[in-house]
């Protein structure tokens, strides 16, 4: 008996290709008819043109509600799945839906982008929304925008309007303290002198949600005078905020926090601690925490720092790998060998 001659990758991608395309005016009937969501076919309302936006426009508001979340849930799985779909405008189409669920959604949905025309949007509704957990998502949606704002890629006016509504919300005391917290970590990506000043004042001031947001906001500001402060408070008695100090201080990139952030590792108690901890140490990703993780690889077989620490490594790889025609050659634990 003989072996059957193996597929070549080009002819299976010319099977793909030759497979018959789904029309999305098919999918969005199917969706009108309450049929169960299929996710090979939902993948044909990527990147819709105008009239297929104009068909789901019309379609939305005859949907339930859950079915709505439901579809917005499944796109925004396939784009993190498959990073060539782009459901966005689905998002955009669905920020002003009546169910606060259904606009959270959409929120999550608009995350990644980057057009000023969509932070003012954002801005408009993070002052407009009736519902604090849809102003929250908002706040934090805006975080990716004040990363632009910090490498010069908004326009002052647009620079303004962003962070005059972060600080509108972080200054409003009738404000939900998650609202104000997500908008002052947000916020808190932006080295101007007056972001520092605000996250003093809500970690002097603040209650404990409050403090625990200017602690993560100062890792987000990544400015060196913070590391102090966020090493004292690795051996606070709360375990959330040893964790957010332990994250916040690796992104402050500093060796100096390495041999803290050691000592937490191995001897806080809160399992969330220590993985907080060893991820920090990733960020940082010197030759001294390269040699660290790679011996606690072998030492340490607690599965959820087995985890922790490989995903380390790989951030440690990443920064530092050697480039091979162009691609980042794939980083080789130690003790690969023992993991397979």
């Amino acid at each position: 008996m003989t072996d059957e001659p193996r597929p070549s990758d080009d002819s299976l991608d010319d099977e793909e290709d030759a497979r018959p395309s789904i029309a999305p005016a098919e999918v969005i009937a199917e969706l009108a008819a309450g049929q169960p969501l299929d996710l090979g076919r939902l993948r044909a309302l990527t990147e819709p043109d105008r009239d297929t936006l104009t068909a789901l426009l019309r379609l939305w508001p005859t949907v339930e509600p859950a079915r709505r979340r439901e579809v917005l849930a499944a796109m925004q799985q396939l784009e993190e799945d498959e990073a060539a779909l782009d459901f966005h405008r689905v998002s955009l189409t669905a920020l002003r839906d009546p169910d606060p669920a259904t606009r959270m959604l959409a929120v999550r949905g608009l995350r990644e982008q980057d057009r000023a025309e969509y932070m003012r949007l954002l801005a408009a509704q993070l002052r407009d929304d009736p519902v604090p957990m849809v102003r929250g998502e908002i706040a934090k949606a805006l975080g990716n925008y004040v990363i632009g704002l910090e490498f010069g890629l908004l326009a002052d006016d647009d620079a303004e309007t962003l962070t005059a509504a972060l600080r509108d919300a972080i200054e409003d005391v009738e404000e939900t303290d998650e609202v104000r917290g997500n908008a002052l970590e947000s916020l808190g990506a932006w080295s101007d002198e007056s972001t520092g000043e605000i996250i003093s004042d809500l970690y002097e001031v603040g209650n404990p949600q409050l403090r625990l947001a200017a602690i993560r906001a100062m890792g987000r500001n990544a400015g060196e005078g913070w590391l102090d402060l966020l090493i004292y408070h690795f051996d606070d008695e709360d375990a959330d905020m040893r964790a957010a100090a332990a994250e916040a201080a690796g992104q402050l990139l500093l060796d100096e926090a390495v041999d803290p952030l050691v000592l937490l590792a191995t001897e806080d108690k809160d399992d969330d601690v220590q993985v907080a901890a060893i991820r920090a140490l990733g960020e940082i990703g010197n030759d001294e925490v390269e040699r660290i993780l790679n011996r606690w690889l072998k030492e340490r077989r607690e599965p959820h720092l087995q985890d922790a620490i490989r995903d380390a490594l790989t951030e440690v790889h990443v920064v530092t790998a050697e480039m091979v025609d162009g691609r980042a050659r794939r980083p080789r634990f130690d003790d690969e060998d023992d993991l397979l």
